[in-house]
C-alpha cells in the first residue's frame, strides 16, 4: 500500500540535517510505494526539484524556532491529501492534522546550549522536544545513545522510539586523480602529514583539547605536516589566536566551510582524522571518513563509542596525553593504520543511505498501523 508522505524540508541547506534531507529526498523520491510532498522555504523549489523531481513542493517560508511556523506549516499542509507528515527535527506545529513522525538527532543545545542563547529560547526547546515525543506516532533517533538520552531526560515511550542509524555516501570511497589532490593542497597551502578535524568551533566539539593534543605530540616526537580545522572557525578567531599562543603558526590551518568537493578530496589527502567531542547524537564526519578510507581517533563516549568501536582508535576526550599519544601511534604505525583502514571500510560499507531509506519507510509503516 502506498503512503501520501509530506517531509518538512526546510532545513534542506542546514549542515547535518541538511545532509540527512538530501539523501532522504532522493531515496524517498526512488520509492514506487512513497507518494512525496515536499514542504520547502521560497527559493529552494530548484535544490527540492533536483533531488526529487517526483514530489510535489509546497511553500512555508516561516523562520524556524518561531510562533510562525506553529501557524504557517499547518495552514501549507491543512489541504493537502495525505497519511503521515515527517519531521526531520524536534518542532512538530501541534495544528498539522495528520499523523506525525519525528527525528531527534541530538540533545546538543540541552547538554551544551550555546553562550549566546536567552534561557527562553532553552526553555522553548525543552517544551518542544517534550511535545513532540508526546504527538509523534514514532520517534526516530539516529544512535542509541541518543535513544538513551531521551528516555532518560523526557521519560520518552521506549516502544515508539526506534533507532535508524545515518548512512554514507558511497562515492566517498572514490579518490580522485592525484593531480587533483595536489593541486587542493597547493590551493589551501598544505603539508602533509594532515591530522583533519571536521567541526565547528563550539564547547562540544573539545577543539582546546585537540589543539592541546596536537601541540604535545609536536614538541615531544616533533611530528611533521599539519593540523587542518574545517567548520565554522577561521583563523581570526579564538582558535586561531590560541594557536598562535602555543607558537604553532602555520603548523595550524583553520580554512573554516568548504564546498563538499574540497571536502571529499581532504579525506584523501589527509592522515588521520581526530574527531574527539565530548558529545555527538551521531558523528557523521567519522563514518565519511571511514568511508574515504581514512584512519579515525575518536572519543570513548556515547554515539562515537557506537560507531566507532572496533574500527576507530578511541580516547578520552578529556586525557590530552592519551589524545597525543593516538595521533603519534596512528601517524607512524603502518600496520596499525592499515588495520584500521579495513575496518573503517567495512563499517562504511554496512552503513548505506539506502538502508537509512528502507528502515524509515518502515517507521512511517509503524506509524499507521500496517505492521
Amino acid at each position: 500500500m502506498g503512503i501520501r508522505l509530506a517531509l518538512d524540508g526546510r532545513k534542506l541547506t542546514d549542515f547535518g540535517i541538511g545532509t540527512y534531507l538530501r539523501f532522504l529526498l532522493r531515496g524517498l523520491d526512488a520509492r514506487p510505494d512513497i507518494e512525496l510532498t515536499v514542504l520547502t522555504r521560497s527559493g529552494h523549489e530548484e535544490r527540492v526539484a533536483a533531488l526529487a523531481p517526483g514530489a510535489r513542493v509546497i511553500i512555508a517560508s516561516a523562520r524556524g524556532y518561531g510562533v510562525s511556523e506553529h501557524l504557517q506549516v499547518p495552514a501549507a499542509l491543512w489541504r493537502e491529501r495525505l497519511d503521515l507528515v515527517h519531521f526531520p527535527h524536534y518542532v512538530a506545529p501541534r495544528l498539522v492534522p495528520l499523523p506525525v513522525v519525528v527525528t531527534v538527532h541530538d540533545l546538543i543545545q540541552l547538554f551544551y546550549p550555546p553562550r549566546q542563547r536567552p534561557q527562553l529560547a532553552r526553555l522553548y526547546l525543552r517544551l518542544m522536544m517534550g511535545a513532540a515525543l508526546r504527538r509523534a506516532r514514532r520517534v526516530i533517533t539516529v544512535s542509541r545513545a541518543s535513544r538513551r538520552d531521551l528516555i532518560n531526560l523526557f521519560a520518552a515511550d521506549p516502544e515508539r522510539l526506534v533507532v535508524v542509524a545515518n548512512g554514507v555516501d558511497p562515492g566517498l570511497a572514490e579518490r580522485p586523480a592525484k593531480e587533483e589532490l595536489e593541486a587542493l593542497k597547493a590551493h589551501y597551502g598544505l603539508r602533509s602529514p594532515l591530522v583533519l578535524v571536521v567541526a565547528n568551533d563550539k564547547p562540544h566539539k573539545n577543539l582546546d583539547v585537540v589543539l592541546r593534543a596536537y601541540n604535545l605530540a609536536v614538541r615531544r616526537h616533533r611530528i611533521p605536516g599539519q593540523l587542518v580545522f574545517l567548520g565554522g572557525a577561521d583563523a581570526e578567531g579564538r582558535l586561531g589566536v590560541r594557536a598562535r599562543r602555543l607558537g604553532l603558526g602555520d603548523r595550524v590551518r583553520l580554512l573554516g566551510r568548504v564546498p563538499r568537493a574540497h571536502l571529499h578530496a581532504l579525506y584523501h589527502v589527509a592522515a588521520v582524522q581526530l574527531q574527539v567531542s565530548l558529545y555527538e547524537g551521531f558523528g557523521l564526519p567519522v563514518l565519511e571518513a571511514m568511508g574515504a578510507g581514512l584512519p579515525v581517533i575518536t572519543s570513548n563516549l556515547g554515539a562515537m563509542r557506537e560507531l566507532g568501536e572496533g574500527a576507530a582508535r578511541l580516547v578520552n576526550p578529556l586525557e590530552v596525553d592519551e589524545v597525543a599519544a593516538a595521533l603519534e601511534r596512528v601517524l607512524v604505525d603502518d600496520p596499525l593504520r592499515q588495520r584500521m583502514i579495513e575496518a573503517g571500510r567495512k563499517r562504511a560499507e554496512s552503513m548505506s543511505w539506502q538502508r537509512t531509506v528502507e528502515e524509515t519507510v518502515a517507521v512511517y509503516r509503524l506509524a499507521l498501523g500496517e505492521v
